[in-house]
């Protein structure tokens, strides 16, 4: 029987195109192979800077709602440039 106070590791994040609007929010996100979709709504938004002793880690995250209903969690790794989408 699985502890519900385990961790569970998150699945490999995969990146995506976003567009941004003037500061910086995302407003339009494509996925590979699909067409873009409309952020309706950022609901959430924090920031890691992390293991500065490994390999840095800066990203901002945000969980936005798209036009089509999904909440997905995206972060912008401000290391590489990039935007990603974290699947649980």
């Amino acid at each position: 029987m699985k502890d519900a106070r385990c961790l569970v590791p998150l699945a490999k994040p995969r990146s995506v195109d976003v567009r941004t609007d003037e500061d910086g929010e995302p407003r339009h996100v494509r996925f590979p192979g699909r067409p873009a979709r409309r952020v309706e709504v950022v609901r959430e938004r924090w920031r890691i800077d992390d293991e500065w002793w490994r390999r840095p880690i800066s990203r901002d995250y945000r969980t936005v709602v798209l036009d089509d209903g999904r909440s997905v969690t995206l972060f912008h790794d401000l290391l590489d440039g990039r935007w990603y989408a974290q699947k649980s």
